[in-house]
This record gives C-alpha cells, structure tokens and sequence, in this order.
C-alpha cells in the first residue's frame, strides 16, 4: 500500500491542512514569503496531520479546530527540519536544495524561527489550553532530544538504550503527541487518550528506526537526501550500533576510527557495508522497528473495534514497510 492510498479517506481533511499552513505563514514581507513558497514545494508525508486527523475520527468528531491542529504540527516537524539541516549542514531535503544551502545559515535560522513561532500563534489563537499545554511539553522535549543527539555526535561510546531515549525525544514524541492531541480535540475519553498516544509512540520509534535504516539502504532519488548522511555527520544510528555490539575487537577498532574521521573514504564506506552484511545488522535494525509496530498495534488493542482502527494499523504497517 502507498502513502496516497492510506491518506485517501481524508484527503480532503488534509488538503485543508494544507490551505491553513498556507495562510499561517502568508506575510507581506516578500523576502520571507519567498522562503515559504520554497518551502510549499516540497511537502514531506504530512504523517502527523494525518495521524491528528484519524485520531479524531476514531473519537467520532473532527473538527476545524482537528484542522488547525494538523497545521501546528506539521509547521512545528518543518521548523525543526530548517534547524536540523542548519546543524547537520545539509543540501538536500525533500529532493531539493535546503533553505541554508540556498540562502545561507543566519536567514535559515531566523526562518526556522519564523515558523515555529507561528506553529504556536495558531495554537494559542484556535486550541484549548490543555491541547496547547502538552504540545509544549512535547515541544520542549524534542529540543532536549535534538540537543542529546547533537552532543552525542561522534561518540563511539553510545549505547543502544541511549540511541532509543534521543530518538523518542527528537521524533517519537511528537507522533504520540499528533494522536493524543487528535483524541483530546475529539472529546475521547483518558484510556482513548492514553491507548492512542501509546500507538503513535510506538510508530514513532519504528518510524526513525526505519529512516535511519534507509540511510545506508534507500536511494537518493527516494529518500530524498544522500545516504550515508547520517554517519558523515557522526551520528550513530543502530545499524552502526549493531555492527559495533557484534564486531570483533580489530572491527571494532577500526570502525570507530572510520566514525571519527570528520572526511569519509570510499574505503571507509565499504567496510561498513561490509560489517551491515556480516553482522546482519540492517534486518535486525527492521525487527527492532517491528517490535516497536507490534507495541502499537497492542495499544489499539484496548480500544474498541471502529473503520478508522483499521486505518491506523495499516498506517503502522506503512511506516515499517516504506522505502522512503
């Protein structure tokens, strides 16, 4: 199944998210209308609208309120994309050059900013209070994961349980936050709340894992930025992790000098493939993101039997099965 094919029944739901970021970010300054024209043309997946949306659905009452939501959540995903790529100094993104390559890192930032800050001006002005209290509980927990995973650049150190905390801080959280949010709108009761906010933790989790997978298996022209980004960049993800759990202490010696060249070889490179191979370490990275799966299919366990139930757990199966 495809994106366009899950996203179908609330097409029409997601393209008035679209209209809403459109108009939340319209400005008469033409500089920055600029940028967020740029921006306009290279919309990702929308999956935290989408998971807002069926959240609400599933609770039986969407909302304009659902729609400005999905909109606050999704300018909040891309600001923090424009400060990542300022980080990571990337070029691409969503297969076209990033806003830093384009226009440099000062107005890249201040961009990011830009739209952030009007993430929050329309939550304030069309959210309750306790829609917006946890989204910036969740805000202030993706900026601790951000910080951990930067601090943990190059660190050949790292262990798994660390790797699993920063990336349920940096991404997992705001999908569990995008399905809680949704239900709360809708008027869903505390085990609702609380069973929906379990399932999109766990797709969250399964969701990086699997793009940190695609990193040294997917293709450029997919992914929509290099692979091997991420360990050009010194970020150790878990297939890196499990070649360093199994390797041999000579592997190991070497691999971590090939982490912490700051400038990668085609030698280097090919080792690692070489250790992804040996140590079966890109399978075992797709079980763990199945584990994760599982763990959210288990939270709808607990709810009762409804259409948009369905939705979610083949929306679950998406994210485990995706090349891109």
């Amino acid at each position: 199944m495809i994106l366009t094919e899950l996203t179908q029944p609330i097409k029409k739901d997601l393209e008035r998210v679209e209209k809403k970021i459109s108009a939340s970010l319209k400005t008469e300054n033409v500089f920055i209308q600029q940028m967020v024209d740029y921006l306009s043309h290279s919309t990702g997946k929308r999956v935290r609208p989408a998971l807002a949306i069926l959240s609400a659905k599933y609770c039986g009452n969407l909302t304009d309120a659902t729609i400005s939501l999905g909109a606050a959540l999704e300018m909040l995903h891309v600001a923090t994309l424009i400060h990542d790529d300022i980080i990571d100094n990337s070029a691409i993104r969503r297969k076209q050059k990033t806003l830093n390559f384009k226009w440099g890192n000062e107005i890249s930032v201040l961009m990011g900013d830009y739209v952030f800050a009007s993430s929050f001006y329309l939550m304030a002005k069309d959210l309750p209070k306790e829609v917006v209290s946890s989204l910036a509980d969740t805000t202030n927990i993706i900026c601790h994961g951000e910080i951990s995973e930067t601090f943990n650049r190059f660190n050949v150190d790292l262990t798994e349980e660390q790797y699993l905390e920063v990336i349920k801080e940096k991404t997992a959280v705001l999908f569990a936050a995008s399905c809680q949010t949704g239900a709360m709108l809708a008027g869903g009761n505390e085990t609702v709340v609380k069973s929906l906010y379990r399932f999109g933790l766990g797709i969250g989790m399964a969701f990086q894992v699997i793009d940190d997978t695609l990193d040294f298996v997917g293709k450029q022209t997919k992914v929509g930025k290099p692979v091997m980004s991420d360990l050009r960049e010194g970020k150790l993800t878990l297939p890196v992790l499990y070649c360093l759990e199994s390797g041999t202490k000579a592997e190991n010696k070497k691999l971590k000098a090939v982490i912490l060249r700051k400038v990668k070889t085609t030698s280097d490179l090919k080792f690692l493939n070489q250790l992804l191979t040996k140590y079966n370490a890109i399978d075992r990275s797709i079980q763990k993101a199945r584990y994760f799966v599982d763990d959210a299919k288990t939270a709808l366990g607990n709810l009762n039997g409804h259409g948009v139930k369905t939705e979610l757990i083949q929306f679950a199966d998406f994210l485990i099965d995706r090349d891109f």
